[in-house]
């Protein structure tokens, strides 16, 4: 994934990272309020040698002193010191225990040591520093000591007595606060980028063409129900607009050869290749073209319904040789399109469809219209989609925004070209307003905003 994918993704799933930021923020509150306060009290030492009035003994000394006090620091928090502290104060706990709350640092070129001792409360926090500071002295005496009959030379002075701090330093409420939303923002985008990765739908018309298909183009989603939405003549709607757009870059897919017989399918049912197809008719019959529409899904028609025409007779009647051409062709008002219907669904469809008499049909088909449209089946389930555009000029295959996966786009298109037949492209309906480029923000950057006539009829079908 690149930047701008990252990107996408956070701008797609914002909900999902603001309640992520959110929980964060109320897990540092939640883990600020269990949080016991802890005190720190800190005492500093300092580390001589006893005087002994030669000026070069003096000097050796100090440096003496100077080399050994980074030793001492970890002598603080040895069993020898802190043993003698839990002893003193009774504390009920171990020296190993007791050195987590003790931290001692001597800065460089210095005798000096600070201790620094974290407690529950002030007042142990202050008699465990100034206990460490007394018993810290006796080890050093006799660890310094060269004979049990001398005396060390090292002396260990209380230069600051244990102070404790009025405020706890834990836990800190902004600091907590601060860690719970970054950890909200770092879960949230995470959760965000893991969905758009483990999401395999196509949500793009770059993902048809990486498919090796060209994008004709993207139909925004319509207002729902049960019916689709049919474009109107004249009319300004997103859908329309989109629509009108596929139907030009359709015919400059191929300036020599145009398709004049075309399959629409798609992969699986429900992914919007039957009003893709009604309203590709449409809208190329009011550019006064002539059209006829063919109802090819002989499993599950339903063309006929959209349009409002009858079913009785159609195509398989004209197969089956029961019927003329001209008796079943029915005109649909003055568009200039006329429809085939399905007839009486078959017990073998393809077959049908990939018959002599199929093939003499679309030839008769191709000398009445400019342009001939067949809605056929989906392509995975049965084969009737691949058997018709063998013998058509090309299929458009149809992909549901958000349902259709990239690996049914890819096993719909090694159908077609298994019977080698040609892509003509791939159209991406339903597409949500906000992720279309309908959504009246071209990306030329000029806002466009389509108006119906108040005085336009609203003609609604079923989808």
């Amino acid at each position: 994934m690149e930047l701008v994918d990252y990107l996408r993704a956070l701008r797609k799933h914002w909900i999902l990272v603001i309640l992520s930021v959110l929980l964060g923020a109320g897990a540092g509150v939640g883990a600020f309020s269990a949080s016991a306060p802890v005190y720190r009290a800190d005492s500093l030492l300092f580390v001589s040698m006893y005087d002994t009035g030669n000026a070069t003994a003096l000097m050796q000394g100090s440096m003496f002193t100077q080399q050994r006090v980074q030793s001492y620091t970890g002598v603080l928090t040895s069993p020898k010191v802190l043993q003698p502290v839990i002893d003193e104060l009774g504390l009920k706990t171990t020296a190993r225990a007791l050195a987590s709350h003790v931290n001692s640092s001597a800065p460089l070129g210095t005798v000096l040591i600070e201790v620094t001792v974290d407690e529950s409360s002030p007042r142990l926090a202050v008699d465990v520093a100034n206990a460490i500071s007394k018993h810290f002295g006796t080890a050093v005496s006799e660890l310094e000591q060269a004979t049990p009959d001398t005396m060390s030379p090292v002396r260990v002075s209380v230069l600051r007595p244990a102070v404790v701090r009025e405020d706890p330093i834990a836990p800190n409420l902004p600091r907590t606060l601060a860690l719970g939303l970054l950890a909200g923002v770092v879960l949230g985008t995470g959760l965000a980028v893991l969905r758009e990765v483990l999401d395999t739908t196509v949500k793009s018309l770059t993902t048809i063409t990486d498919h090796g298909a060209p994008a004709l183009g993207s139909v925004p989603d319509g207002p729902g129900g049960p019916r689709p939405e049919l474009v109107l003549e004249g009319s300004r709607s997103p859908q329309s607009e989109a629509l009108r757009q596929i139907r030009t870059n359709l015919q400059f897919a191929d300036v020599d050869h145009p398709p004049q017989v075309l399959v629409v399918t798609s992969a699986l049912p429900g992914e919007g290749k039957s009003t893709t197809a009604v309203n590709l008719a449409l809208t190329a019959a009011t550019a006064g073209m002539r059209v006829i529409l063919v109802e090819g899904d002989l499993r599950l028609p339903k063309v006929a319904d959209y349009l409002g025409v009858e079913d009785s007779a159609g195509l398989t009647t004209v197969l089956a040789g029961r019927a003329d051409l001209d008796d079943v062709l029915q005109p649909y008002g003055d568009t200039g399109l006329s429809v085939l219907a399905s007839g009486p669904i078959p017990l073998n469809p393809a077959a049908l469809l990939g018959s002599r008499h199929m093939a003499d049909l679309l030839t008769r088909l191709r000398e009445r219209a400019d342009l001939v449209i067949i809605d056929s089946p989906p392509l995975l389930p049965v084969a009737d989609a691949a058997v018709l555009a063998r013998q058509t000029d090309g299929a458009i295959m149809v992909v549901k925004h958000g349902k259709t996966t990239r690996d049914h786009l890819t096993r719909g298109l090694e159908r077609l070209r298994a019977v080698d037949a040609r892509v003509l492209g791939g159209v991406l309906t339903m597409v949500p307003a906000k992720a279309s480029e309908f959504s009246y923000a071209y990306e030329y950057g000029y806002g466009y905003k389509p108006t119906v006539p108040e005085d336009a009829e609203a003609v609604v079908l079923e989808r």
